[in-house]
This record gives C-alpha cells, sequence and structure tokens, in this order.
C-alpha cells in the first residue's frame, strides 16, 4: 500500500552509497552471475532506520531497464522493502542532479512525505538532494565527497559507527 503523507522517509541512493562503488552495476550488466558488492554495513543501516518505523526509499540514477536487477540484488542482501525510483535512461552529471532534484520535489511536495535523512555518495546526489530541499544537516555522505558541500560525511566508508552514534539514538518514526 503506498505511503501515506507524513510518512518518515529515509532516502538513499545505491550505487557507490549501498553498493561497494558506482562500478558494481557495470559489473553486474558484463556479467549477470556477478553479484554487486555491499558497502561496509549498508543493508544494517537500512534495517536500523526501518526497525524504527521509516520507510526507506531508494532512488537511483539506474534506469528502468535494471529494476529486476536491482530489487533483486535488494532483496538477496536483506535491504527493507521499500520503492525503488529509477530513471528512463542512464544518467549521471547534470541530468541525473535534476532528475533526483525532481523526486526529492515530488516526494516531499505532491507525496508530502516527510525526508528525515537521506544518503548518497556522490556530488549529483548533494546537489540533487538540496535543489528538491533535504537540508545539509540530515544529507550523509559516504566515500570520497563525505563532508562536501556542508553535508555529513559517513566515515571510513562504513555505516557501523554512524548507526551507533546516529541512527539508533534517533526517535522511531511512529
Amino acid at each position: 500500500s503506498p505511503a501515506l503523507p507524513g510518512t518518515k522517509v529515509t532516502l538513499s541512493d545505491i550505487d557507490g552509497t549501498l553498493t561497494a562503488s558506482d562500478d558494481e552495476l557495470f559489473s553486474q550488466i558484463a556479467d549477470v552471475n556477478y553479484d554487486p558488492l555491499e558497502k561496509g554495513s549498508a543493508s544494517e543501516l537500512a534495517n536500523a532506520w526501518a526497525d524504527k518505523g521509516y520507510q526507506m526509499v531508494y532512488l537511483t540514477a539506474r534506469p528502468h531497464l535494471f529494476r529486476a536487477e536491482t530489487r533483486g540484488w535488494l532483496r538477496d542482501h536483506n535491504f527493507p522493502v521499500g520503492p525503488v525510483i529509477t530513471a528512463n535512461s542512464l544518467t549521471a552529471g547534470s541530468l541525473a542532479v535534476a532528475y533526483k532534484g525532481a523526486w526529492v520535489s515530488r516526494l516531499l511536495d505532491d507525496l508530502g512525505w516527510d525526508i528525515y535523512t537521506a544518503y548518497g555518495n556522490a556530488t549529483s546526489d548533494i546537489d540533487g538532494y538540496a535543489q528538491g530541499g533535504i537540508p545539509k544537516d540530515v544529507t550523509f555522505i559516504i566515500g570520497e565527497n563525505a563532508g562536501v558541500d556542508g553535508t555529513q560525511p559517513i566515515a571510513d566508508n562504513d555505516y557501523a559507527e554512524h548507526i551507533q552514534d546516529y541512527v539508533l539514538t534517533q526517535p522511531d518514526a511512529g
């Protein structure tokens, strides 16, 4: 059933945020038997939010063409169920910023969801989230862009410490 207005959401990019790198999808495309590697404690992060009652929403610039593979990977790696928003075609750079910004605005303004936190790794995540209206103090960035442009850095390419220090201290969504 669709989430109601006011639903508290944790938004996350997938490639390089939940997967080990932005190249994992391309490795999977090249070899259908390849299982993309997971970023340190990524499924634990998503499940910690879900256990607190937050709806996980996955916003990726991956094209619709790979939605089945994306959902399968999330399922196989024990990520909580949630909407998987994919693009009409593979988008990057300024197109990814515009795409992510438009979707964030749609989630906030049209659906009335409350995006409590957002996770990403790329400058297109940072800029798209900001364009859509997500504050930098709840925009968490992992990898080489951690902490860029006023975002909150995730250290050591692993979410374990962040789960303990931040997620578990947050109120339940209820």
